[in-house]
């Protein structure tokens, strides 16, 4: 029987030349090429699926995703300075806790904070005697006319607001900076008792502690805690439940913010907010002359809040 060879190399094919048997053998072969093709298409199939080798993940340039991010994170235009005067008070009493100048500079992207004493002198009257004649409003008005400045809101809230609405915006990691052991024997006292080192601290403790670096005339601690929250608190979670936590601020305190104004300060809020933004703080402590800032200071107060 004579063979006809179709390949040269070792495994080579062989067809008999007899008809019968050369129909078999080729259909036998096509069988086989149909399950090679069948059993090529199905594997680069799965293997395509799970690996993503789709034509546009071949031709892309490897830089897509980053160009497609970088849009996604672009951040909006803004600009301007505002000032606002931050109260927290005893509801039972009136009385004045503490009170904080803060700016939110969006020229420099910075916060900027002075806190203080509740007893400042102004026109023959301390911030707590007009707090309890007018509240945080009469506070701000006082407060304009002591530094010449424009102060744009205020926002007044009792202990418990502060507190309440503090551990919903998340605590904050803060180093104290030595041991602190102090009691408050009255009505309204309070006790702290901390060890030097980084804290998680809650808003119990935080108004805890400004209060007690107030009580010892320690004003730019007391400044640096508040500058501690705003840096970690407003921040990309919280803008995302900004609504709710602004519904939060308006329950629980007392403000001249309007939801109009609260609308105009989304651009604002989202680039605070933001982590590649690089936020500033700045702080000022006042110097007095007994319950009376100095002129020198109230200069200074002044070149950092003023428009």
């Amino acid at each position: 029987m004579v063979f006809l060879r179709f390949f040269k190399n070792r495994g080579d094919i062989y067809i008999p030349s007899v008809k019968v048997k050369s129909d078999m053998e080729q259909k036998i072969l096509l069988v086989l090429l149909a399950f090679t093709v069948a059993f090529t298409g199905v594997f680069f199939l799965i293997v395509g699926i799970k690996y993503d080798f789709s034509v546009k993940k071949f031709f892309a340039p490897e830089n897509l995703v980053e160009s497609e991010k970088t849009q996604e994170d672009i951040l909006p235009n803004v600009s301007g300075k505002t000032n606002f005067l931050f109260t927290v008070n005893n509801p039972d009493t009136q009385e004045l806790y503490f009170c904080s100048l803060i700016q939110t500079d969006m020229d420099s992207l910075g916060y900027k904070v002075c806190t203080l004493d509740a007893k400042t002198q102004v026109q023959g009257k301390n911030f707590s005697q007009i707090y309890k004649e007018g509240g945080a409003g009469n506070v701000m008005n006082a407060a304009k006319t002591l530094f010449g400045i424009k102060i744009d809101y205020y926002i007044d809230e009792t202990l418990n607001d502060y507190g309440n609405m503090f551990d919903e915006m998340g605590s904050i990691n803060y180093v104290v900076l030595s041991d602190i052991r102090y009691k408050d024997t009255s009505v309204y006292g309070f006790n702290i008792k901390l060890k030097e080192g980084s804290q998680t601290v809650d808003g119990s403790l935080v108004s805890k502690l400004i209060r007690y670096y107030l009580e010892i005339k320690n004003y730019n601690v007391a400044n640096e805690i508040i500058l501690t929250s705003l840096s970690q608190q407003i921040n990309s979670e919280n803008y995302e439940k900004r609504e709710k936590l602004f519904s939060a601020l308006i329950k629980n305190s007392k403000t001249n913010i309007t939801i109009n104004d609260y609308n105009n300060s989304e651009d604002d809020l989202k680039v605070l907010s933001s982590e590649t933004s690089g936020i500033e703080v700045y702080s000022v402590a006042p110097e007095y002359e007994n319950a009376s800032v100095s002129e020198k200071s109230k200069k200074q107060i002044k070149n950092y809040f003023e428009k």
